[in-house]
């Protein structure tokens, strides 16, 4: 497990760097501006755009720039930005079918999640570290499709194994994020004979293709997510998964949240 930037900085510095390839590529963000903080408006000032009163007028700017050719990506902080100012609740979902790549943090997730999962062709993206977070921020912007992605503001994981079958009568971890890969990697670290996977895209499209893959095993399942994301996950794959024992251990964010005692609790290993 190596420690990286967080998804929200590799996220801007991947972005940054893809838009000095591609003039097409735009930023928007609901933050107070802070020009000392963001790397794509230092590299391309004409292209970044902050609205921290965001409403109707930014879902605008992405349908105008959507068909002047852009590329607009959006980041978007849920509720109330500083003082009295406050993004709407369905701004998020406005972006999406305006044509936006749409970005947010786990903690301020929608309760909408399930909505946004279920928005047709829309990829849902949770990567872990800095390695995944790139990766998934240029098949973003190679797609020229809207994507969701769902990015943390603390230190990142990078993940340097590969996915494990479980040894016979254990238990399978399945990773969500970067809380929750971090604590399933504790867990397997403390009991190596646990499987694990690990999730990158939510969608439907995805989620079922990966169901298809997960579906060999026939055991246990638990899935180690953040609280926001954990609920739903775990519904997802007991509507995929109807054989399986799915379980859930939610994975801290900002404090609280499981130990590698309750995720062993969980898979029954003791």
């Amino acid at each position: 497990m190596v420690v990286t930037l967080s998804g929200r900085d590799a996220f801007r510095s991947e972005l940054t760097a893809v838009a000095g390839r591609d003039g097409r590529v735009v930023c928007l963000e609901t933050l107070p501006r802070n020009r000392n903080d963001h790397p794509f408006e230092a590299a391309h000032p004409d292209r970044y755009f902050s609205l921290p009163n965001a409403g109707s007028v930014l879902t605008q700017m992405v349908t105008g720039l959507g068909a002047a050719g852009f590329r607009p990506f959006v980041v978007v902080t849920p509720g109330a930005v500083e003082g009295r100012v406050a993004v709407p609740r369905t701004l998020w979902r406005d972006c999406l079918q305006a044509g936006a790549t749409v970005v947010m943090p786990p903690e301020k997730f929608p309760e909408g999640y399930d909505e946004v999962r279920g928005l047709s062709g829309i990829p849902l993206a949770v990567p872990c570290g800095e390695k995944e977070t790139r990766a998934v921020v240029r098949q973003a912007v190679r797609s020229g499709r809207p994507h969701c992605l769902v990015l943390g503001g603390g230190p990142g994981t990078d993940l340097s194994w590969e996915s494990s079958e479980p040894s016979v009568a254990a238990a399978r971890l399945i990773s969500v994020g970067e809380a929750g890969t971090r604590l399933a990697l504790a867990a397997r670290a403390a009991a190596p004979g646990l499987g694990h996977a690990h999730l990158v895209y939510l969608d439907d499209a995805r989620l079922s293709a990966a169901v298809a893959e997960l579906g060999a095993w026939t055991g246990t399942s638990v899935v180690v997510a953040a609280p926001r994301l954990l609920g739903p996950v775990v519904r997802a794959l007991r509507d995929r998964l109807p054989e399986d024992s799915v379980r859930g251990v939610p994975a801290a964010v900002g404090g609280g949240g499981a130990d590698v005692a309750e995720v062993l609790a969980a898979a029954a290993v003791g």
